[in-house]
């Protein structure tokens, strides 16, 4: 019996009511033009129409993966979830609401193989509404000096963007910290710093479903908790962002 190779890429996608825009989040996975992926949906305990999408869409495409679990458990527990069932050398992310672009997936691949010291790759988003409405797009620095001064929560990259290179990390390091909201994303974010560069690709390859502004809006209404992720983050990772940015990061959210 031939063995079945593994998959290139696993894109984890955690699900939870998400039918009024699941459908299409689906089929800009399914259509990409790097074909060797594997995505794996884990719903949530939804109430609505979602687990039944993802079998519909699982009959057409077994690149699919889908999982469902018991009762809420909630995004972080999910996630670590997903993280322990992917195969893939290369993790992507994605959130139910959004859309990608079909060539997302082999431009960030063909970027972490030409580039090794890279632990994970960003795109630039652009932001629309419940009604597909452009509301925003992203500035995000490309280059590791600039996005190392403020790697958190929307502001120098968008965590359901990035592709990371788990060829660079130990396994242990594949895990959020359950108890690390509204900074979940920026909280394991820190802990890859130790283990290669983070880049962002100039090109708009995603459609996030959410206004930028709310990013800021989180800052000014959790400095305490972000102050505390800087200073665990220091003694742990050495993490030394300059004063400067710091600063810059509280006076936008003011």
């Amino acid at each position: 019996m031939k063995k079945r190779e593994k998959p290139a890429v696993s894109i984890l996608l955690p699900v939870h009511n998400s039918e009024k825009h699941l459908s299409e989040c689906l089929k800009s996975l399914l259509m990409q033009s790097y074909r060797p992926i594997e995505i794996i949906a884990i719903d949530d305990s939804s109430t609505d129409s979602s687990y039944k999408i993802l079998l519909k869409f699982k009959k057409k495409d077994k690149r699919l993966k889908v999982y469902k679990n018991v009762k809420r458990y909630g995004y972080a527990v999910t996630l670590n979830r997903l993280f322990n069932r992917a195969k893939g050398q290369f993790i992507g992310f994605m959130d139910a609401d959004d859309i990608n672009e079909k060539d997302r997936i082999k431009k960030q691949h063909e970027f972490l193989i030409s580039n090794p010291n890279v632990v994970a790759v960003g795109t630039q988003c652009r932001f629309i509404n419940e009604n597909d409405k452009r509301i925003g797009k992203s500035k995000f620095p490309a280059k590791n000096r600039f996005i190392y001064q403020n790697p958190l929560h929307g502001i120098t990259l968008q965590f359901e963007t990035l592709l990371i290179n788990r060829h660079n990390l130990p396994k242990d390091v594949l895990k959020v910290n359950t108890n690390s909201h509204p900074f979940t994303y920026s909280d394991f974010l820190m802990k890859l710093l130790p283990y290669g560069k983070f880049a962002n690709l100039t090109t708009y390859l995603y459609m996030h479903r959410r206004n930028p502004q709310d990013y800021f809006s989180d800052i000014k209404q959790n400095l305490l908790s972000l102050a505390k992720l800087w200073v665990k983050s220091a003694a742990d990772y050495s993490y030394r962002p300059s004063l400067r940015s710091v600063f810059s990061s509280v006076v936008k959210a003011s």
